[in-house]
């Protein structure tokens, strides 16, 4: 027992010093990565509706709102860039948990490197501690977790914000115990948008964010809870999994850091489709297939979610159905043409695609999936396989075991920039990208996080006079 208080003394002595270049390198990747995310999805319709009821209801002045430059109290700043920062299904994902714990860490230590007044050493750490939190908590309670319909990133992300929130205000094990209770006070978040929809799901990273960063500064202001959140009869594990692993809380706390196995997004979409994207890819560029060729194709997974309700989806309503169907995304990048991160399935592609697109949807129609249980697809492991049959009457195969941007096919440096330039040059000015990745690059020598901050606002004459994406 005693996990709670285990993980919040960890974070309490964690140091930069104390975590290895390998791991440093992760953080500034994943930094890079979600403030990308974050400056794009500033500019979609959605983001500019939470935008508005925070600003028109909201005061302060200590943290900065990405894009728009507000400056804001810090857990409302966290909460609208947290907004930005998953707007558009872009953000990094842990899928063994699973989580997305960068679109809270990352937002929610910024805000707080700025009303802390912290260095760039200082935001890494808590990045670090942040990630690790979250994703310890959701692996302790998984599959149990998602299976009782919890949504993860709210659930476990608060005390992932916290995490980060009290690394940066220094405190001791005994006030990040209390921001870890409070924390488990605002945990949330149901499944049920898959079932019905509703865009409430665009939120839900940013609420643990707020919530995460309010706690730590109610636990710093004296305000108490329960020392054993984590833990306890009627804690977090208890109530919102029922079955879980203790133990996988604090197992190689300090030595084993669980954001290495975390993955980046090539696509603007569910993770659980990529790896059909790349094998289709792979078929492409050996076959050299066009959409009006292909009489069938069906894909082969494990994924449950795929073979539940991801792979059922063929003409969906809005953005986020497209986003979370595999017959319809296959089916836009068949008909984009493209590869790679600008391959038709980007973040600005599903913003534009005609979801009422007649050839779009006769090829979505085509696109079926099954089960990967007999030996041909032994291999699909965590990704996927296709076969294609041709109106001619061939049959083409290919498996992907791995998509492009998890930890064992992973993204490269230059990979996650050529993403970052995708996201932040059509909304920044020219130059302005470059300078960020200089300075996430060289974010430890950063005596002052505002050095950073400042670099992710649009001058008022060259921000985008209309938003995109029609979603409300």
């Amino acid at each position: 027992m005693n996990e709670t208080r285990t993980l919040a003394d960890w974070v309490a002595t964690l140091r930069y010093e104390d975590i290895p270049e390998t791991v440093r390198e992760h953080a500034r990747r994943f930094i890079l990565d979600n403030l990308g995310c974050q400056i794009a999805g500033a500019t979609v319709a959605w983001s500019k509706t939470y935008y508005d009821v925070i600003r028109g209801t909201r005061s302060g002045t200590h943290s900065t709102v990405t894009y728009f430059g507000d400056r804001l109290a810090p857990d409302d700043a966290a909460f609208l860039n947290s907004a930005f920062n998953h707007a558009n299904e872009t953000d990094d994902t842990h899928l063994k948990s699973p989580t997305h714990p960068g679109s809270i860490a990352v937002p929610a230590a910024v805000a707080m490197a700025e009303y802390a007044k912290a260095d760039g050493k200082a935001l890494v750490a808590a990045v670090v501690a942040a990630y690790e939190a979250q994703i310890r908590i959701s692996w302790a309670c998984s599959p149990h977790l998602l299976y009782r319909g919890h949504h993860p990133p709210p659930g476990v992300g608060p005390f992932g914000a916290a995490a980060a929130a009290a690394l940066l205000m220094r405190f001791d094990s005994g006030r990040t115990i209390n921001a870890f209770a409070i924390a488990g006070s605002h945990s949330a978040g149901l499944m049920e948008f898959t079932k019905t929809g509703g865009s409430v799901k665009r939120i839900h990273s940013a609420l643990a964010a707020q919530a995460g960063v309010r706690a730590a500064l109610f636990a710093g202001a004296g305000i108490t809870g329960p020392q054993s959140i984590l833990e306890g009869q009627k804690g977090f594990c208890k109530v919102f999994a029922g079955e879980y692993s203790l133990d996988r809380l604090t197992e190689g706390l300090g030595t084993k850091y669980h954001m290495l196995d975390n993955a980046l997004k090539l696509y603007s979409c569910c993770h659980h489709i990529h790896a059909p994207f790349d094998a289709l890819d792979l078929v492409r560029d050996r076959e050299g297939l066009k959409p009006e060729e292909i009489k069938s194709i069906t894909v082969y997974t494990n994924s449950e979610p795929i073979l539940s309700y991801i792979g059922s989806i063929v003409e969906p309503e809005d953005v986020l159905g497209a986003q979370f169907s595999l017959p319809f995304s296959v089916a836009m990048r068949l008909h984009h043409g493209g590869r790679g991160v600008n391959g038709g399935n980007g973040f600005w592609d599903y913003l534009k695609v005609n979801l009422k697109d007649p050839k779009i949807l006769a090829t979505a129609r085509k696109v079926k999936c099954a089960v990967a249980k007999n030996n041909e697809w032994a291999r699909v492991d965590k990704g996927a396989g296709i076969e294609i049959e041709t109106t001619d009457g061939r049959r083409i195969k290919e498996i992907v075991p791995f998509p492009k941007g998890f930890p064992e096919n992973p993204m490269s440096a230059d990979e996650v920039k050529e993403k970052f330039h995708s996201l932040v040059d059509p909304v920044l000015p020219g130059g302005r990208s470059r300078e960020i990745v200089d300075a996430v690059d060289n974010i430890e020598r950063m005596e002052n996080i505002d050095d950073l901050v400042r670099l992710l606002v649009a001058p008022p004459a060259k921000r985008l006079t209309t938003v995109v994406g029609g979603e409300r």
